[in-house]
């Protein structure tokens, strides 16, 4: 894995390290040394930049794991107020039905959750640009399903809700907000049946109404990017850094001796590389649903919502957990 992200720098950073050691040791062209002090100090002010970018990046990263941390204990008090509260109008002991009318609500919001998934890792093309050829994007592509986002979306309806259902919403912008809004519906029709009272419909209303607000803050950081101002910047910061520093360490190694000169290349490879993976560490981490290795694994989370729900209602033929692929979890 190391050597799958830092390949390209080290490469390239060998290929100029090499060039500057021949340039100054063999053909003497000892004007392209570069005063260490200065570099020094671009290399200073590049960590405290690329620091700022990676705090940054991981409080995006930990934001939305804590939003999807709020959907399933949401996804939990939702199911725990269907099965206990949805009963007969005046309380008759008769349960024929009621399952049906429980398992429509719970599984809706099954729905809702693996909808909202999808279009968070829908790519917006004004966005992400190129990003699909990054590095942390690539090296899990080939373990994620080929379908297109239609595909996924007829599926996870068609296994949740009815097929009326997904006729309607197929051709809505924005499916998960019509499931929410739907699932008040029908939360709102059992209270005028009398299957809920004024306080459990109150109740389960907040309930309905929080998977809004979770899906907002969601969509707000898929929505918004990482500001390319930090992040372009400290990407050319960092490159700038490793063209100049062969330049700085080879007359401070050359001031040893000839015999020990060379170690310029591995020191230079070493500190470019330092340099190089934070970056990339804030890189990977800005955008929290990017479709990249250290995304938040929302197919999990999405897989677990779903086992723990239907769990609670009574069910046994549940499907597995997912396990991490080559150390990735989706």
């Amino acid at each position: 894995m190391l050597w799958f992200f830092g390949w390209r720098n080290l490469v390239r950073t060998a290929l100029l390290s090499v060039a500057v050691y021949v340039a100054y040791e063999w053909l003497g062209w000892e004007f392209i040394h570069v005063p260490f002090l200065p570099v020094a100090t671009i290399g200073t002010a590049v960590a405290f930049y690329v620091g700022f970018k990676n705090n940054s990046s991981y409080e995006r990263l930990w934001e939305a794991r804590r939003i999807w941390g709020a959907i399933v204990n949401q996804s939990r008090s939702f199911a725990t107020q269907v099965l206990e509260t949805v009963r007969r109008p005046g309380g008759e002991g008769r349960d024929d039905g009621l399952e049906e009318i429980r398992a429509d609500l719970i599984y809706r919001h099954i729905a809702w959750v693996n909808i909202l998934r999808l279009q968070l890792r829908k790519p917006i093309p004004w966005i992400y640009g190129e990003r699909g050829d990054a590095d942390h994007i690539r090296v899990v592509s080939r373990l994620r399903d080929n379908k297109t986002f239609d595909e996924e979306v007829r599926e996870v309806l068609l296994k949740f809700t009815s097929e009326r259902e997904y006729e309607e919403l197929r051709g809505e912008s924005n499916i998960a907000n019509h499931l929410v809004r739907r699932q008040a519906q029908k939360v709102t029709e059992l209270k005028r049946a009398g299957f809920l009272d004024e306080y459990e419909h109150s109740d389960m209303m907040r309930q309905v109404l929080d998977s809004f607000n979770n899906q907002g803050a969601a969509e707000r950081i898929k929505s918004f990017p990482f500001p390319r101002q930090y992040g372009l910047f400290s990407t050319i910061f960092v490159n700038i850094f490793i063209i100049l520093l062969p330049f700085a360490l080879i007359r401070e190694f050359g001031a040893l001796g000839k015999s020990v000169s060379w170690l310029m290349i591995p020191f230079s490879l070493l500190i470019s590389w330092i340099f190089y993976t934070m970056e990339q560490v804030g890189q990977s981490s800005e955008n929290p649903f990017d479709n990249g290795l250290n995304d938040v694994p929302m197919t999990a989370i999405c897989r677990n919502i779903e086992i723990d729900l239907r769990e609670m209602a009574g069910e046994k033929d549940l499907p597995d957990r997912l396990q991490p692929v080559d150390s990735v979890l989706l």
